[in-house]
């Protein structure tokens, strides 16, 4: 009869080398920490560089200046603990009658891991910098009247609609949209929190994105630069945003081209990326990566080590994209799934993530009427948060605490046990390792 030494220890092994052989998160995050993980709620540290190095001329004969690299320690918090706890009459005796008992086991515990852990990485979606969101933009023009203006604070700034906006907040209507034409509510939501916004003067002439922090009203939100920064070398002095004097959407000069701030012009609209989900097919979805690849390739992430990680709708669509077919093909494989990698696309490893995995959230929501008491608000349509990211963005901690076997009281039968502890965490400056693609697509097999 076969027997079994140190089960609780071999058995939590066998979950473990499971999990990460199916899920997600061994290929789309990192594990660059320092620190010990000894029980829940430990803290691990990351080390992140705010600023990039430079190169200067070398002048014979002249001291070389001494530029200051800045640094910045983040902790990452274990803050997820999940445990299994299973008895079963005489364990051991099984094995006489099913080789495969402690398989059949460890791969339901396996499967259960691995969904809760790929969905916990991917809910850091969310977390991507404001700017690098590709989805339907709601634009108010300025056409004339200040739609909207900026006052730095000392941790960023605060945005206040105006124009159309009347003294109670509560009587912001519908404006339409020229992005898609349709009518959307007026003011700001709790569903536009973590998205970019920003100031435009004309489409050639805007702000850059600043992330919305939070909303205190309709008519009045938080902004913060990206990474949360309110000063440096690539601030004007005296502000807490970058590029307040404006640019033309990628490059910004300080202090502009002789132009005023953004902050005293008038007849300024505003903009909100990604604030409904765009929708997706096997017609839209090549073009729809290239727009992620370029987000990274903008911040000047390496093109190596990106992902993808898609819902199984998305996986369909790609094999249909008439842009795969047939001169893209070499692009697709197919054979052995590891990590849900299941093809590469536009330099990036595709990983479906199955079921309900990948995070959706609103949109901003719809609207008809121009004040109240005519004004009806629809909740904005469901979207997915589509991830593509660098290993470098998510940082990823993990330790088994314990693994056991103890007695059933009052049965003849052994207990199995075990804890596992987990956190992930994305540092304010890796946020531009990442993009997201807010959309919206049938799921398979749907019309």
């Amino acid at each position: 009869m076969a027997r079994l030494t140190n089960f609780g220890e071999q058995f939590a092994s066998k979950v473990l080398e499971k999990t990460y052989q199916n899920s997600i998160v061994d290929s789309i995050t990192n594990r660059n920490y320092e620190g010990e993980i000894k029980k829940p709620g430990d803290r691990v540290n990351i080390l992140s560089f705010l600023n990039s190095g430079t190169l200067s001329d070398y002048v014979v004969g002249t001291d070389m200046a001494s530029e200051a690299l800045i640094d910045a320690e983040d902790q990452l918090i274990v803050e997820k603990r999940r445990y299994w706890n299973f008895s079963l009459d005489r364990l051991e005796d099984q094995f006489t009658y099913a080789d495969d008992i402690v398989d059949h086991i460890s791969n339901d515990y396996a499967k259960q891991l691995e969904k809760e852990i790929d969905t916990y990485v991917l809910q850091k979606a969310g977390e991507t910098k404001a700017g690098n969101w590709i989805g339907i933009n709601l634009v108010v023009n300025g056409s004339g009247q200040t739609m909207a203006s900026i006052a730095t604070t000392a941790t960023g700034g605060t945005v206040t609609i105006s124009g159309y906006a009347q003294a109670n907040a509560q009587e912001i209507g519908a404006v339409e949209n020229p992005i898609d034409g349709a009518l959307y509510f007026g003011g700001f939501e709790t569903s536009d929190i973590g998205k970019g916004f920003r100031l435009r003067s004309t489409a050639s002439f805007v702000s850059p994105w600043y992330r919305i922090a939070g909303v205190t009203s309709s008519v009045v939100a938080t902004l913060t630069e990206w990474d949360e920064e309110v000063q440096g070398p690539d601030f004007e002095e005296g502000f807490t945003l970058r590029g307040l004097f404006g640019g033309d959407g990628v490059n910004f000069p300080k202090y502009g081209s002789g132009d005023a701030s953004l902050l005293t012009m008038s007849s300024l609209g505003w903009e909100i990326q990604a604030a409904a989900a765009t929708s997706v097919s096997s017609a839209s979805i090549y073009n729809q990566v290239t727009l992620l690849a370029e987000a990274l390739d903008q911040n000047e992430v390496e093109n190596v080590d990106r992902h993808l990680t898609v819902p199984a709708a998305l996986v369909t669509q790609l094999k249909q994209s008439s842009q795969l077919q047939p001169t893209g093909i070499a692009e697709i494989y197919t054979g052995t799934v590891l990590n849900g990698r299941v093809m590469r696309v536009g330099a990036f490893d595709v990983h479906m993530a199955a079921g309900s995995r990948v995070s959706t959230r609103a949109g901003h929501s719809t609207a008809t009427g121009a004040l109240a008491p005519d004004v009806a608000v629809t909740t904005g349509a469901i979207g997915n948060l589509v991830l593509a990211n660098h290993t470098g963005m998510i940082t990823f901690a993990e330790k088994w605490s314990e693994s056991r076997v103890v007695d059933a009281e009052n049965q003849f039968a052994k207990k199995y046990q075990g804890l596992f502890l987990y956190g992930a965490k994305i540092t304010r400056y890796r946020r531009k390792y990442g993009a997201i693609l807010f959309g919206s697509f049938s799921p398979v097999g749907g019309s």
